[in-house]
């Protein structure tokens, strides 16, 4: 009786097992490393000093369905090495959308020397008005933009931030790809300025205590 030969598996095939085991890894370990930051920070009731909204378990980028501009996936190692940034754009740019990209600006330049380590991240769940994608050209072209479903971003923030895909809310990410942090629009552009202050001081805060990114 012939002795059964195991059969080799593809370079291809362990790359991509290694990486699911990764993620899966990854999706236990990385809450509670947040859960620890978070508790460092003083982020629960009875130190609370964030001023955004802490998102609890974090969600993950790659629930968010995300593709580039060409329509090629973007996983979880998308994150890289920088803090993010990131608002979900409306089709058409209002007042409240032109005060949050404003507000996104005015943050990353407000860090100075620190700014490297935060980028701008604006997720399209569809098409974008003709006067929105001109906006985005002239003033944020430095901005990162990819494509997103509305549904997966609804189902994925559904707990912390209902109908996120419509909501205007911001959204900070870490580089490993895990959005931790809320803060609501502004619609009036004096107090989104006033509020961009919040929003820099929780970053700070991250960039302090983070050893990535």
């Amino acid at each position: 009786m012939s002795e059964l030969t195991p059969t080799a598996v593809p370079p291809a095939q362990l790359r991509k097992n290694r990486r699911l085991l990764l993620i899966l890894l990854a999706s236990f370990v990385v809450p509670f490393l947040i859960g620890d930051l978070a508790y460092r920070l003083g982020w629960y009731q009875g130190g609370q000093t964030n001023k955004g909204r802490l998102i609890d378990p974090p969600v993950a980028f790659a629930t968010l369905a995300a593709r580039d501009m060409a329509g090629r996936p973007l996983d979880a190692a998308f994150a890289g090495e920088s803090w993010w940034l990131l608002y979900v754009m409306p089709a058409e740019c209002d007042a409240a959308c032109r005060n949050r990209l404003f507000q996104m600006r005015q943050v990353d330049k407000a860090l100075g020397k620190e700014s490297g380590r935060l980028r701008q991240l604006l997720v399209l769940t569809g098409p974008v008005s003709p006067a929105t994608e001109a906006l985005l050209q002239k003033e944020f072209g430095d901005f990162v933009r990819i494509q997103g479903e509305s549904a997966a971003a609804d189902q994925a923030f559904a707990v912390a931030v209902p109908a996120a895909s419509r909501a205007g809310q911001l959204y900070v990410m870490d580089p490993m790809g895990w959005i931790m942090l809320s803060f609501p629009p502004e619609a009036d552009e004096k107090t989104s300025v006033e509020k961009a202050e919040d929003v820099l001081q929780d970053i700070r805060k991250l960039l302090k205590a983070s050893r990535i990114g």
